[in-house]
């Protein structure tokens, strides 16, 4: 197991960190999922992790996973820990996880918006392959998916 930025490990989540996700994904998404949209995941055959400092929660990654396929469906930084690698680490953590189970690719959607998350995951590999018109609720409106697609043989 790697150590991350401040110390953080990654794990795989319960339903004991529930509190402490829904606040992350509160605090971090402009429309968070609910408690419920959560415990569908805890409860089905998705990959729900969570990265500690201390015990404590400070990020989360839910994905799921078809043949060799591997879909991130959610992650998220305290908003008080974001700018310190925590997420780069975290997804650095996933990909290799995601090789090691043999998965070819791992797919994405960000918002169009989300230029800091977009950077990120270019800087891991990924591209854009395509675009989702109004896939995301914003403000009075709706917002664009960036979809990215990152093949995991042959990358880093």
């Amino acid at each position: 197991m790697t150590v991350g930025p401040d110390g953080a490990r990654m794990r795989a989540m319960t339903s004991a960190d529930l509190p402490a996700v829904l606040a992350i994904e509160t605090a971090s998404q402009p429309t968070p999922w609910s408690e419920g949209n959560f415990r569908d995941c805890l409860q089905g055959a998705y990959r729900c992790r969570v990265a500690t400092v201390d015990g404590k929660p400070v990020g989360f990654m839910i994905l799921s996973s078809v043949l060799d396929e591997r879909h991130l469906l959610n992650v998220a930084v305290d908003p008080a820990r974001q700018r310190r690698g925590l997420a780069l680490w975290m997804l650095e953590d996933e990909l290799g996880e995601a090789r090691a189970a043999s998965m070819s690719v791992m797919y994405l959607e960000v918002r169009a918006g989300n230029d800091g998350a977009q950077s990120l995951y270019r800087r891991l590999g990924f591209v854009e392959n395509g675009r989702r018109k109004g896939y995301y609720r914003a403000g009075t409106g709706r917002e664009d998916a960036v979809l990215m697609m990152l093949e995991l043989f042959g990358h880093k």
